[in-house]
């Protein structure tokens, strides 16, 4: 039940970059509950503060991101300015931090972001959060109640703000006691020490993980595309191991390794064929991604096949099309060339001049260019990938030649290379 509100200009609340376009990272039904109470143009507001308060908080504190990158951090501040929205609009709330904010709490304890940390990030958001409101009370509130508005404003902020923190912190310490006396944190700090390189007894770290680390491995990382608090963990988990049931392994070793992410270590029982026809054939869950390592022997190989999982996780190109699969050896390249991301996509734009930028004329100029030199400089054969005629083919060749300067014949693989890397930076 709405209570009749001391913040009388929210409803005429709107973003202050209107063109700007942003994806909420709420869900729908907060969204909808929000527009009701309030209106819909403040909650367009709160998604663009919430995206602006996540941005800083990551700039300043990169502690608070996780594998899950952005859009985990901005659930939690777009939900607590659309929760401290409903208060002063006079709406009777279920608690003070929202589930969304809540459920990230596991992360901070599975990732030894300390108490202390957690607690400046959030002090940090909530003075961006305050300054927001404040400018907005200046802009929309009335004249002569102006001053009166504003400190009622930051009394009822202030004292939310301090009932937040404790709630969370509170949250925090009991999450901290669960884990640290779970198993599955044992077994995570154990494989975090082998990946460090930190030598341990095997037979030990073979008891502890029911998992041989002297045989074969390839690694898989397994995470979902939803970026709400709504992940459904036990259905992630059960979605990696089906995976590796299809590929037919002697043993497996499953793990949380963040919010939404499973790492993964299977034996193969077949040959390296067969295997990498499994890999090729695997069919995940809608909204489930997989990236494969290379096959790696012993303890050594246990690490590299992890660190080219990862290598391949952290990149967002489609492979042959495929967005749900990546296997390290199909982007290997590129991976190696993005080790340093600021100086190749400096190289990059150094090397396709005018035709790095990103526009759909030039962005099929840039295909048409890769298809063209990966098919050994034949039109007919990147006619044929491209699903184009040769004639077209070859004008934009001939446009390309033009707006480079030179034959596209001329470092031929540094074009190669400087597509790729536009493609997975820009493009």
């Amino acid at each position: 039940m709405a209570r009749e509100t001391a913040v009388p200009w929210l409803r005429a609340l709107v973003p202050a970059e209107p063109g700007r376009v942003l994806v909420p990272a709420s869900s729908g039904a907060q969204l909808s509950h929000a527009s009701r109470v309030v209106s819909p143009g403040a909650v367009r507001w709160a998604v663009e503060v919430g995206q602006d308060v996540a941005e800083r908080v990551a700039a300043e504190i990169p502690g608070h991101v996780g594998e899950g990158g952005l859009d985990v951090l901005r659930m939690g501040t777009e939900s607590t300015i659309l929760q401290l929205l409903m208060i002063l609009a006079g709406e009777d709330t279920d608690g003070i931090a929202t589930a969304e904010s809540l459920g990230g709490v596991p992360d901070f304890v599975r990732r030894k972001v300390s108490l202390e940390e957690m607690l400046r990030g959030i002090a940090l958001g909530h003075a961006v959060i305050a300054a927001a409101f404040l400018t907005e009370c200046g802009r929309l509130g009335d004249g002569e109640q102006r001053p009166e508005q504003m400190r009622e404003l930051s009394q009822r902020m202030f004292g939310y703000f301090d009932a937040f923190s404790t709630q969370m912190a509170t949250s925090y310490r009991e999450e901290q006691v669960r884990w640290e006396h779970s198993e599955a944190a044992g077994r995570f700090a154990l494989v975090e020490d082998l990946l460090r390189g930190h030598e341990q007894p095997l037979d030990l770290v073979a008891r502890r993980l029911r998992y041989d680390v002297t045989r074969t491995h390839v690694a898989l990382i397994v995470w979902t595309t939803a970026r709400t608090l709504d992940i459904d963990e036990p259905a992630l988990h059960d979605a990696a191991r089906a995976l590796i049931r299809d590929l037919g392994c002697t043993q497996k070793l499953v793990l949380a390794a963040d919010l939404g992410v499973v790492w993964a270590w299977v034996s193969p029982k077949d040959p390296v064929e067969e295997f990498a026809a499994r890999v090729a054939a695997l069919t995940p869950p809608r909204g489930i991604r997989v990236t494969v390592g290379s096959s790696g022997s012993g303890l050594a190989g246990f690490r590299a096949s992890h660190e080219d999982a990862v290598a391949a996780y952290s990149l967002r190109t489609p492979v042959n099309g495929r967005r749900e699969v990546t296997v390290y050896r199909d982007v290997d390249l590129l991976s190696l060339l993005l080790v340093d991301r600021p100086r190749a996509l400096r190289f990059a734009r150094a090397e396709l001049g005018p035709l790095a930028v990103v526009d759909p004329p030039i962005d099929d100029l840039r295909r048409t260019l890769a298809a063209y030199l990966d098919e050994g400089g034949s039109p007919n054969a990147a006619a044929l990938r491209l699903r184009v005629s040769r004639n077209t083919v070859t004008y934009r060749i001939r446009r390309v030649e033009e707006m480079l300067g030179r034959s596209v014949g001329e470092r031929r693989l540094q074009l190669l290379a400087a597509l790729m890397i536009f493609r997975e930076c820009a493009g």
